[in-house]
């Protein structure tokens, strides 16, 4: 009976652990809204994205969004949305998560995050900078656990800055002549 107890005590706590990010869950895949044709400035043109200000999750306290995954995130989108250079990139991107808001616990969990976008040219010029400030709440129907809740929170809030800084760079690539100068 004792080794029953322990299992089932075991396996609460373990359902509580928090885990981190996946970056699957926060890249953004193509929309009608993200179509770029193979004139655009941005059409393969950035590089493999740099980021800064992420925390890694430890699973005894709560979940959080690393450098890393946010990183692949960044990637995957900009990879699934024709952006991402394979070679002879033209710009370099770079994140800096300034502030991930997370709630200490609720019923429905909002995240805010505040990401900080810069986009350089090859020579370190910059041709484009943006702070983007995304919520996006997980709420009790999304998942009983807080402790997922929150992770779902958080890249819920990771996933709309993504889709944000895709809409943005569209619409700033039509409009900015230094961005087409460097096609």
């Amino acid at each position: 009976m004792k080794k029953v107890i322990a299992a089932a005590a075991a396996c609460l706590i373990l359902s509580g652990c928090a885990s981190a990010s996946n970056p699957g869950a926060m890249a953004v895949a193509v929309t009608p809204q993200s179509l770029i044709d193979t004139t655009s400035s941005l059409s393969h043109a950035i590089a493999a994205p740099t980021v800064t200000g992420g925390k890694a999750t430890n699973p005894m306290w709560v979940s959080n969004v690393s450098d890393e995954d946010f990183a692949e995130a960044l990637r995957q989108t900009l990879s699934a949305n024709t952006m991402l250079a394979t070679e002879n990139a033209r710009f370099n991107l770079a994140a800096q998560l300034v502030q991930l808001k997370q709630p200490m616990m609720g019923f429905d969990m909002t995240v805010t995050a505040t990401v900080r976008y810069t986009l350089t040219d090859m020579a370190g010029n910059t041709v484009w900078t943006k702070d983007i400030v995304t919520p996006y709440t997980a709420r009790m129907s999304d998942a009983f656990m807080g402790v997922k809740r929150l992770q779902l929170a958080n890249e819920g809030a990771i996933k709309a800055n993504i889709t944000q800084l895709v809409t943005d760079l569209i619409a700033e690539s039509k409009r900015n002549a230094r961005m087409a100068a460097l096609n």
